[in-house]
């Protein structure tokens, strides 16, 4: 009896595997789009639905025995077990919605060129000439804590290419996704403990890319006080392709302490606990993003020694469900230190310098859930729920606060060339943590065989806020090409694993002040 108890199950929730075939409504759902797909339902080991065709439905629907509580060994179990309507789903998005704050932090950690980062040019006081102030061309991320000089404007315009490939240390090529299981169910052990739901896995490949050109004009007010301006085009671009899904069976039904396959097969209508291939996605958009204000002020001003506050205003004018803003105002004071060396041999001065930051950011939908919407279908004479696209998020939440930090130098060979080199650290989360996902495993388990219980499951799971160091190393050329007009080359390294990484990112720039 138990066995065909399975077979049932088997045809009348194998309607979990997938979801309706089509694009994305937005580059933030391409991940839990790429779970979905329409695969056809056909009979296995002789059961036949009383539907035919192709059936949308939604790998990641957990369902869960919520009708008549019962023994899997009473008489009316089999009754119980092949109700549909005795089965409720619910809907797995930890992944996609840590990825989401993820990228939402990353486009709102994207360092800037400093908006004075060239030549700088003041009115002599006795003359009215203007002459150049500084000795070097500037740092590039690090903001300059000298000011362009009253009625001065400096243009800029900087390009920059994100490739994200790990998540925490792990490979965007081949993350692992768990459903623990262990939702409680109405079917009951022998020993009257209730039955729970089995673990699950699948595997996910994706490949995200963003891609940023701001282009910054900046206004000196005074002599002590300037203003920029900074206007973003954005292009993110992801990918993503769901395969290798495995639903352990545990201890089968029966025993104590035993766990049922309440969350339904991969293929519907067959008798199948593993889907090699499942389903992908891809989506790209391009549009503008966040625009950025940044006002400067000199608070103290010495021969080779400068001190600035500021702060960095950032408006969500991005649109945040295509990962091109992040959905939020941003707030960031900060405090700006040049120094200069006294010219050594052939030209050469180094000059230091060092910012330091606090950014706090509103609440948005990227620190939302992502959830699809539960809709019903019909099999065997009965309705089961499932969840399906389209997707929607589900509330919204701040997200991570920045405390961020630089320290380099800058070394000028001349008036004609300089050198930069950069440390930057990020400590993220100390307020509003980070949505993470944690490598989580469960043991004693078996694949396919529901008595010999020998493995384990592991994937990523829910894990929670926390908070997280990032650390990158910036080293850049900067040379005056004729007159004014300075172009910058850079690549930003990032030392540390920790949330969602691109190793190395270029950065190309021009720059011409008057």
């Amino acid at each position: 009896m138990r066995r065909n108890a399975f077979l049932a199950i088997a045809v009348c929730l194998a309607v979990s595997a997938s979801a309706f075939a089509q694009a994305p409504a937005n580059v933030s759902q391409v991940v839990m789009s790429s779970i979905m797909t329409t695969r056809p339902i056909t009979a296995t080991n002789g059961v036949t639905p009383s539907v035919s065709g192709t059936l949308p439905s939604s790998l990641l629907t957990v369902y869960t025995y919520t009708g008549q509580a019962g023994t899997v060994a009473a008489n009316n179990a089999a009754g119980l077990l092949t109700n549909p309507s005795n089965y409720s789903a619910g809907n797995v998005a930890a992944l996609n919605s840590a990825l989401s704050s993820n990228i939402a932090l990353s486009l709102s950690l994207i360092p800037l060129e400093s908006p004075t980062s060239g030549v700088i040019l003041k009115s002599d006081p006795l003359t009215g000439a203007s002459l150049p102030v500084s000795s070097t061309l500037g740092p590039i991320f690090t903001q300059r804590a000298e000011t362009i000089g009253k009625g001065k404007f400096y243009l800029g315009f900087t390009h920059q290419d994100y490739h994200f490939t790990s998540l925490d240390g792990h490979s965007l090529n081949g993350l692992p996704v768990l459903y623990s299981g262990g939702n409680q169910s109405q079917l009951l052990n022998p020993d009257g403990t209730h039955i729970g739901t089995s673990p699950a896995t699948v595997n996910f490949g994706m490949d995200i890319r963003i891609s940023q050109d701001v282009a910054f004009i900046t206004y000196g007010v005074t002599n002590r006080l300037d203003v920029s301006l900074g206007l973003p085009m954005v292009h993110a671009a992801v990918s993503a392709s769901a395969y290798n899904g495995l639903i352990y069976s545990g201890t089968g039904f029966g025993a104590t302490g035993g766990k049922c396959w309440c969350a339904a097969t991969f293929s519907p209508g067959a008798f199948a606990l593993t889907a090699p291939a499942i389903g992908q996605s891809s989506l790209g958009k391009t549009g503008y993003g966040d625009t950025i204000v940044r006002v400067k002020n000199i608070i103290l001003e010495r021969p080779n020694a400068v001190l600035a506050a500021g702060v960095d205003l950032r408006f969500g004018t991005g649109d945040e469900s295509n990962f091109l803003g992040t959905g939020t105002t941003s707030v960031k004071p900060f405090l700006a230190l040049s120094l200069y060396s006294k010219p050594l041999a052939r030209g050469i001065i180094f000059a230091p310098h060092a910012q330091v930051g606090w950014q706090y950011s509103g609440k948005s939908t990227l620190g939302g859930t992502l959830q699809g919407e539960t809709q019903s279908v019909t099999v065997s004479s009965s309705n089961i729920p499932i969840v399906t696209g389209p997707l929607s998020v589900v509330g919204k939440d701040y997200l991570p606060d920045v405390l961020s930090w630089s320290v380099g130098t800058e070394v000028a060979l001349g008036r004609r060339n300089t050198i930069v080199a950069d440390i930057l650290g990020n400590q993220i989360g100390y307020v509003h943590g980070v949505p993470t996902v944690q490598m989580t495993s469960v043991s004693g388990l078996s694949p396919i065989d529901p008595v010999n219980a020998q493995v384990s499951a592991t994937g990523f799971a829910a894990g929670g806020k926390t908070s997280l160091g990032q650390y990158s190393g910036a080293f850049g050329y900067k040379t005056r090409l004729v007159g004014n007009l300075v172009a910058t080359f850079q690549m930003l390294v990032r030392f540390d694993d920790n949330g969602l990484t691109a190793r190395a990112v270029p950065l190309y720039g021009l720059g011409y002040s008057f």
